[in-house]
């Protein structure tokens, strides 16, 4: 296995653990907002998706994008929350494939130049590692919301949330 495979194997994983961090929640719970940010489970999920398939559609695999820094990424869309975690699971899903195989001391595919203030990724595994990060920090997020909302955590042992 490839060092790129191997840290798109965690970043799926953080995912699948995104996901299944909202499962048996209602409607009404995954768009409560307990925390000084405001953000919702949905808007979470929405945000992890857009950054995600930035990084690696257009980031790594090279599909120029128009970015506009100034989006707040915290969508909450009106759909039903069941449609929304779908769409995250399959968009995570298809971007994780399709990123795999790359080697990782190649050169990203795109770089939308001059954005974050000059922040700039020059390998695959650079930006792997900033997607890594930024999505485990995210995962944290909704485990802490989670507990908030039920009392759920995430058990590693049995793979998904354990609420008393």
């Amino acid at each position: 296995m490839n060092t790129t495979d191997e840290v798109l194997d965690w970043i799926e994983a953080q995912g699948h653990r995104m996901a299944a961090q909202v499962e048996g929640l209602d409607d009404a719970r995954l768009r409560a907002t307990p925390l000084p940010s405001g953000w919702s489970m949905l808007g979470l999920l929405g945000h992890v998706r857009d950054s995600t398939h930035l990084w690696l559609h257009h980031v790594l695999i090279g599909h120029p994008t128009e970015l506009d820094e100034d989006d707040v990424w915290d969508d909450d869309p009106a759909l039903p929350a069941a449609e929304v975690v779908a769409g995250f699971v399959a968009s995570y899903v298809a971007d994780v494939a399709a990123a795999r195989g790359l080697a990782a001391d190649s050169a990203p595919g795109w770089w939308p130049e001059g954005a974050w203030g000059g922040y700039r990724q020059d390998t695959v595994l650079g930006v792997l590692m900033h997607l890594f990060a930024d999505n485990a920090a995210h995962a944290g997020q909704l485990s802490i919301v989670r507990e908030l909302t039920d009392g759920g955590v995430w058990d590693y042992a049995i793979d998904a949330v354990r609420v008393p």
